[in-house]
C-alpha cells in the first residue's frame, strides 16, 4: 500500500505542534515529518511560498539536531525544485542556514566563557575540614587549565565544526551555477573570515584546495552547459578576483605562505592574458607578492621581491594610490638583492608578468632612474655609496650614520643590505690582495659596531662560508693563520705559445747552432727543401692510399654499423615494448597498492582523529600514516589498558594513603573526644545565654520605639483628618466637572455617530437603488437578447424545415424515377422472356417437323399458341395435315410454282386450313409454343436424348437454353 500523501502546509503545522511540546521525542517526530515532505515525489511541484517556511523550519531542526547529511540533501532538493522560478529563495535559505550555524557558534562561545569565568582561579581548600578520598582524587587529576580546555573542547569545538560544515555545504549547493554566483562568493568571503577569526588553518587549506580550486576547474571544464559560470563575463571575473585576493590576504594573515603562493597562482591564472583587471586590483596582487617573497627570504627570491615592488609601483601609480614609502621600498629592495647570478625560475617570472628573468643590475638601474629623486636623503646616500662611488676603506664609516638614521619602515631591509655591503667589500679586496687577515676585515667593518650591522668574528666567518657556497666570492679561510685567501681564475689564452718560446730559448742556450756561410746555408736550404718536397710527395701518396683504404673501411664499417644498428633498434624496440608492458603492469600493481595503502592510511587517520577527538587515544598524528586501522585499535586498547592500570595504581596508592591518614587522625583524636565534648557543652551554653540576652534587649528596644511612634501619630491624627476632608471635597468638585465634560463629549460623539449612521444608510439606499436600476437594465438587456436569440432560432428552424422539405421532395422524385426505371427494366425483362419463349416454340416445332419427316409419314398439325389455348375453354379439334408424296425437289418446285420461296425450316407446305399443323409432343411431355406472327423462324435445334436438354445451333454457333412449360401453361425459365 503506498504511503498516504500529506500536504506540505499540514506537515509544517503538525511539526510546529510537536515542537511546542518541547520533548526530544516530539522534536524527532517533527523532523521526520519534514523529511517525508522532502522525500515526496510531489515536492518539485509544490509552490515556492509554501516551501519557504518548511525549508526554514527544516534548517532550524537540522542545526539544533546536527543533521548535516539531511540538510545537504534537503538543500540540494530545494535548489533543484525552485532554481528555475525563484533564485532569491535559494539565497535566503543558504543565508538562513549560515546565520543559524553562526548563531549556534556564538551561543556556544558565550556559554563556554561563562563556565570558564565560573571556575575558581585557585582551588579553595578548607584546612578545618577533614580530607575526603573524592577531594584527593579531584585534586590529583583535575587542573584549572585542563578544565578550561575541556570546556572549550566540549562546547566550542562541535559548534566550530558544524559551522565549517555549513559553509562547505552551502558552497557545494551554490557551485557551478551562474545564477547563484553572487551568494557563492559571499559565502566564500564569510568562510575566509571564519577561518581567520578562529585560526582554522587546516580548514582554510581544505577550503582553498578541495572547494574553490576544484569548483573553478569544473566551471572551466563544463562551460558549455546551461547556466554554467562564464569567466569571460567581466563582472563574474571581477567577483572571482575579489574572492582570490581575499583568500590571499587571509593566507598572509594566517602566515600560510605556501597557500598564499598557490593563491597568487590562482589570481595569475584568472588575470593572465586579460585586460579587464583593474589597476588597483593588480596593485593589491603585486603587494601580496612582495609579502610572500619577503617572507620566504633568500637570494633566490630577493630579486623577485624587488621586481614585485617595481610592478606594484607601476600599477599603484596608475590607480592613483601610491604610498609614501613605495619609492624607497622599490630602491632598497633592488639594492638588497645579493650579488652574483641567480637561477632562472620561469614560474615566478610568469607570476610577475615579466618578459624575461630580472637581474640586480637592471632593477637597480631602473629604480634609480625612476625613484632616486623621490626617496629620502638617507636612501639616496646609501645608493651613492654602494653603486656610484664604493670605497672599500671608507664605506663603513660613510654607511654607519646612514643606517642609524634610516626610517623605521625600511629597517627590514638592513640584514640583506649588510650582506650586499660585505660582499662588495670582499670583492673589492680580492681585486687588490691575494690574502688578507680577518682582523683587517674586522677593522674595516668596525664602524658598524652599535648598529644593526654589527659584525663579529663568528658572524664574519658565517658570512664568508655562505657567500662562498653561493658563489658570490672565491675565497677560503685559514683558521690557523686567521686569514682569507682569494682564489683567482687563470684566463691566459697564450699560455702554450709562451711555453713554446721559453723551451726554444732554453734549447738554444744549451745547444747553440754552429755558424755557416751564406752559400752553404743556401745550398743546405735548397737540398733540405728538395728532400722535404720528396717527403711531402711520398707522404701525399701514402695519405691518398690511406684515405682510400680508410674510405673502404669506413664504408664497410658503415654497412656493418647500419646492419648492427637495425638489429639493435629492433632489439631495443622489442625490449622497450616488453619494458613498457612490464612497467604498465607494475604501474597498475603499484597504483592498486598505493590506492590500498592510501585507503588504509585514510581509514587509520580518520579512526585516529575520531578517537583523538573523543579523547580515547593519545598519539602523534604524524605517525598515524605508518599504521593501519587494526594497529590503531590495538594502540587504543593498549592505551586504555595502560590508563586503567595507572588509574588503579593511583587509586590504590591514594586509598592506602587516605586510610593511613584517617587511622592516624582517629587514633590521635580518641583521647581528646571527652574533653572536646565538655568544652563544646560549655561553649554552647554560653552562646545560648548570650543569644537570649541579645534577643531580650532587642525586643525591649523595639517595644519602646513602637510606643513613641504611636504617641507622635496620635498628635498628628486631627490634622490628618482635616487635610483629608479638604482633599476629598476638592477632588469631588474636580470629579463632577470631569463627569460633566465627559457627558458633553459623549453627547457630541453620539450626535456625530448618529449623523454618520444616517449618511451611511442614505449612501447604502442610493447604492442599492443604483444596483436595482443596474439589475433592471441588465434584465431588460438579457430579455432583449433572449428574444433576439428566439427569433433567430425560429428563423433557423424555418430554414431547416424548408431544407428538410426540399430534401424529402428530392428523395420522392428520386424514388419515383427509381420505380419507373425498375418498371421499365421489368418490362424489358418480360419482353425478353416472351421472345425467348417464342423462339423455343419455333425450335420445338421445327424439331417435330424434322422428326415427322424422318419417320416417313403421318399427319402434322401445328400447335396452337399458348395465348389462344388459354383464351378458349374448349379448343376445336385439329385436322390432320396431308403431306404430298415426293422428295424435297418436288416440294421446292411446287412452292416456286406457287410464287413463294420455301423456308428451310418448314419444308412441308401449308395446311389447307391455313393454320400450322401441331407438332408432336416431345418425349419428355413438354410443349413448345409456336412463334408469334411477324417473328423470325427459329433456328434448327437438336434434342439430345438421354440428356434432357435442347441445343440450338445458330449462325454464330451459340447455344440457346430451352424454356419448358408444364401442363400446357405458358411460361419459361429465366436465362
Amino acid at each position: 500500500m503506498p504511503p498516504i500523501y500529506v500536504k506540505p502546509e499540514n506537515a509544517l503545522k503538525r511539526s510546529e505542534e510537536l515542537l511546542a511540546l518541547g520533548t526530544p521525542q516530539s522534536q524527532q517526530q517533527a523532523f521526520e515529518n519534514l523529511v517525508e515532505v522532502f522525500q515526496s515525489k510531489r515536492f518539485k511541484h509544490t509552490p515556492v511560498p509554501v516551501l519557504e517556511p518548511i525549508m526554514n523550519k527544516f534548517i532550524d531542526l537540522c542545526v539544533s539536531m546536527s543533521r548535516k547529511s539531511h540538510i545537504r540533501a534537503g538543500l540540494l532538493n530545494y535548489r533543484n525544485a525552485v532554481q528555475s522560478t525563484s533564485i532569491q529563495s535559494i539565497e535566503n535559505a543558504l543565508n538562513h542556514f549560515i546565520a543559524k550555524a553562526e548563531e549556534r557558534l556564538a551561543v556556544a562561545t558565550e556559554q563556554a566563557k561563562q563556565e570558564v569565568a565560573a571556575l575558581p582561579e585557585t582551588p579553595v581548600v578548607d584546612d578545618e575540614l577533614p580530607l575526603q578520598p573524592a577531594s584527593l582524587l579531584l585534586d590529583t587529576f583535575v587542573d584549572s587549565a585542563g578544565d578550561r580546555e575541556r570546556i572549550e573542547r566540549r562546547l566550542i569545538a562541535p559548534a566550530q565544526k558544524f559551522c565549517w560544515d555549513a559553509y562547505d555545504i552551502c558552497l557545494d549547493v551554490a557551485k557551478g551555477n551562474d545564477r547563484l554566483e553572487v551568494v557563492y562568493q559571499s559565502i566564500a568571503h564569510r568562510a575566509f573570515n571564519f577561518c581567520k577569526v578562529h585560526q582554522r588553518k587546516t580548514d582554510f587549506r581544505r577550503l582553498c584546495e578541495q572547494r574553490l580550486r576544484k569548483d573553478l576547474a569544473n566551471a572551466a571544464k563544463y562551460a558549455h552547459q546551461q547556466h554554467a559560470v562564464n569567466l569571460a563575463d567581466p563582472e563574474t571575473l571581477s567577483r572571482h578576483l575579489d574572492t582570490r585576493f581575499l583568500q590571499l590576504e587571509t593566507a598572509v594573515e594566517l602566515e600560510l605562505w605556501q597557500e598564499a603562493f598557490r593563491s597568487v597562482e590562482d589570481v595569475h591564472g584568472l588575470v593572465a592574458g586579460k585586460k579587464s583587471a583593474k589597476p588597483s586590483m593588480m596593485a593589491n596582487y603585486y603587494e601580496k607578492l612582495t609579502q610572500i617573497f619577503k617572507a620566504e627570504g633568500g637570494k633566490q627570491t630577493a630579486v623577485f621581491h624587488a621586481a614585485a615592488w617595481a610592478r606594484y609601483f607601476q600599477y599603484a601609480e596608475r590607480a592613483g594610490s601610491v604610498p609614501e614609502k613605495a619609492s624607497g621600498c622599490v630602491l632598497l629592495s633592488a639594492l638588497a638583492v645579493p650579488l652574483g647570478d641567480v637561477e632562472s625560475k620561469q614560474r615566478l617570472v610568469a607570476l610577475l608578468n615579466l618578459p624575461k628573468m630580472p637581474t640586480r643590475d637592471a632593477l637597480v638601474k631602473d629604480a634609480a632612474a625612476k625613484h632616486l629623486r623621490r626617496v629620502p636623503q638617507e636612501i639616496r646616500q646609501l645608493y651613492n655609496i654602494l653603486e656610484v662611488d664604493f670605497q672599500p676603506l671608507k664605506a663603513s664609516k660613510l654607511l654607519a650614520p646612514v643606517i642609524s638614521s634610516l626610517p623605521t619602515e625600511y629597517q627590514s631591509y638592513l640584514p640583506a643590505l649588510r650582506d650586499v655591503v660585505l660582499s662588495r667589500l670582499l670583492q673589492e679586496l680580492s681585486q687588490v690582495y691575494d690574502t688578507v687577515t680577518l682582523s683587517h676585515v674586522l677593522d674595516l667593518v668596525k664602524p658598524f659596531d652599535g648598529t644593526a650591522w654589527a659584525t663579529d668574528m663568528p658572524a664574519l666567518e658565517k658570512f664568508l662560508m655562505t657567500a662562498a657556497r653561493r658563489g658570490d666570492i672565491n675565497a677560503s679561510v685559514d683558521h690557523v693563520a686567521q686569514s682569507i685567501s682569494f682564489v683567482t681564475k687563470t684566463t691566459d689564452v697564450n699560455r702554450l705559445s709562451n711555453l713554446a718560446v721559453c723551451l726554444y730559448n732554453t734549447i738554444q742556450y744549451l745547444n747553440p747552432a754552429p755558424t755557416t756561410t751564406r752559400a752553404e746555408a743556401f745550398a743546405q736550404a735548397i737540398a733540405q727543401a728538395e728532400e722535404e718536397r720528396k717527403a711531402v710527395a711520398q707522404r701525399r701518396q701514402i695519405v691518398t692510399k690511406r684515405r682510400e683504404l680508410l674510405e673502404e673501411a669506413n664504408a664497410r664499417r658503415e654497412r656493418e654499423e647500419t646492419t648492427a644498428k637495425a638489429e639493435r633498434q629492433k632489439q631495443i624496440a622489442e625490449e622497450n615494448a616488453r619494458r613498457e608492458k612490464e612497467l604498465a603492469r607494475q604501474g597498475e600493481i603499484d597504483r592498486l597498492q598505493k590506492q590500498m595503502e592510501a585507503t588504509r592510511r585514510e581509514e587509520a587517520r580518520k579512526l585516529a582523529e575520531s578517537l583523538a577527538a573523543t579523547g580515547a587515544l593519545k598519539i602523534d598524528m604524524s605517525k598515524v600514516e605508518d599504521l593501519d586501522s587494526n594497529e590503531v585499535l590495538a594502540l587504543q586498547v593498549q592505551q586504555l589498558d595502560k590508563e586503567k592500570r595507572e588509574l588503579n595504581d593511583r587509586l590504590r596508592i591514594v586509598g592506602k594513603r587516605v586510610d593511613h591518614l584517617e587511622r592516624a587522625m582517629r587514633k590521635e583524636e580518641r583521647p581528646l573526644l571527652a574533653d572536646d565534648y565538655e568544652r563544646q557543652k560549655q561553649t554552647d551554653k554560653i552562646s545560648h545565654e548570650q543569644a537570649n540576652k541579645v534577643a531580650r534587649e532587642i525586643a525591649i528596644a523595639q517595644n519602646q520605639a513602637a510606643k513613641e511612634l504611636k504617641e507622635r501619630l496620635a498628635r498628628m491624627l486631627p490634622d490628618y483628618l482635616e487635610a483629608r476632608k479638604e482633599v476629598e471635597s476638592q477632588r469631588e468638585v474636580e470629579f463632577q466637572q470631569a463627569r460633566e465634560a465627559a457627558q458633553r463629549k459623549i453627547e457630541e460623539e453620539k450626535a456625530k455617530f448618529r449623523a454618520s449612521v444616517i449618511a451611511r444608510r442614505k449612501a447604502d439606499r442610493e447604492r442599492r437603488e443604483q444596483e436595482r436600476l443596474r439589475e433592471e437594465e441588465e434584465e431588460r438587456l438579457a430579455k432583449e437578447r433572449a428574444e433576439a436569440e428566439a427569433a433567430a432560432a425560429a428563423q433557423e428552424e424555418q430554414r431547416e424545415a424548408e431544407a428538410r422539405a426540399e430534401i424529402e421532395k428530392r428523395n420522392a422524385e428520386a424514388a419515383e424515377r427509381a420505380a419507373k426505371q425498375r418498371a421499365e427494366r421489368d418490362a424489358e425483362r418480360a419482353a425478353a422472356a416472351e421472345a425467348a419463349r417464342k423462339q423455343r416454340e419455333r425450335e420445338e416445332e421445327a424439331e417435330r417437323r424434322r422428326a415427322e419427316r424422318a419417320s416417313g409419314g403421318g399427319a402434322y398439325r401445328r400447335p396452337e399458341p399458348a395465348a389462344a389455348a388459354a383464351a378458349s375453354t374448349s379448343p376445336a379439334p385439329i385436322a390432320p395435315t396431308s403431306v404430298k408424296a415426293g422428295g424435297w425437289r418436288d416440294r421446292l418446285a411446287a412452292k416456286q410454282a406457287a410464287g413463294g420461296e420455301p423456308s428451310p425450316a418448314s419444308p412441308v407446305g401449308p395446311s389447307p386450313t391455313g393454320s400450322p399443323a401441331p407438332a408432336p409432343a416431345p418425349a419428355n411431355g413438354t410443349t413448345s409454343p409456336a412463334p408469334a406472327q411477324g417473328e423470325a423462324a427459329p433456328e434448327r435445334g437438336v434434342f439430345r436424348a438421354g440428356r434432357g436438354s435442347w441445343s440450338a445451333r445458330g449462325r454464330g454457333g451459340a447455344s440457346t437454353p430451352p424454356t419448358s412449360t408444364r401442363g400446357g401453361a405458358a411460361g419459361g425459365s429465366r436465362w
